[in-house]
């Protein structure tokens, strides 16, 4: 961990652009250890959280970008075919990670940048499932924003035990995702109960009218009275 915060302070700003651009791109570079060193040097004075924070958003939304773009086109599924060609059955995990962010929509991308796995795949299928380009950026910079806020905070706030933060930093992503994911289910569930709320009146509704007519259409009947008087 000392040795990497060190190479920030060496190389200051660009080497925290780098690391994070090419840690969400896909390449085995540990992006959050980077902002953990990004915001314990912050903490000392040596280098501007916000700026750290904001380099790290445009970074990461830059990174997802081309996933997004290679999901939206005639190939998409086998971009996601392609990122799951490690695993035992990409076909499985094809169809788990579609029916995961079929179910959350582009809110998934406010949590996937905790979950590992999630965070790769998350974008493609924002463009397989045509997603628009605004709505992908809007979530994807908000969900950016929080990962680098969480972990750079973290190093802020843990600044002289960086190691025992590192360590912390797995446990803080899953408690992180599951507090945003469980937020994303109450919401979504609250949605659709205010929906089936609203099918069941617009039911009613209709039940009421034949009820009315079939009775010689007493309403007009009444409304003729009502005009009489």
């Amino acid at each position: 961990m000392n040795a990497i915060v060190q190479f920030v302070v060496k190389h200051g700003y660009s080497i925290l652009f780098a690391a994070i651009f090419t840690h969400q791109i896909g390449l085995p570079v540990p992006g959050p250890l980077f902002l953990l060193a990004a915001g314990a040097l912050a903490a000392s004075g040596k280098l501007s959280i916000i700026l750290a924070i904001g380099l790290a958003v445009i970074a990461t939304v830059l990174a997802d970008w081309p996933w997004y773009e290679a999901g939206r086109g005639r190939r998409g599924i086998r971009v996601l075919h392609f990122i799951h060609r490690l695993s035992r059955d990409p076909d499985y995990h094809d169809r788990k990670a579609q029916e995961t962010f079929a179910r959350y929509g582009p809110s998934i991308l406010l949590i996937s940048k905790f979950v590992p796995g999630l965070d790769a795949v998350a974008p493609p299928l924002a463009g397989i499932s045509r997603t628009s380009r605004l709505r992908f950026l809007a979530f994807d910079g908000i969900g950016a924003a929080l990962y680098a806020c969480a972990y750079s905070g973290l190093g802020y706030v843990f600044s002289h035990k960086l190691d025992l933060a590192a360590v912390y930093v797995g446990r803080a992503g899953s408690v992180l995702g599951g507090l945003v994911l469980a937020t994303v289910s109450i919401y979504a569930l609250g949605r659709l109960v205010q929906r089936k709320r609203s099918m069941r009146d617009a039911g009613l509704a209709e039940m009421k009218r034949p009820e009315c007519e079939s009775l010689a259409d007493p309403c007009t009947t009444m409304e003729g009275a009502e005009g009489a008087d």
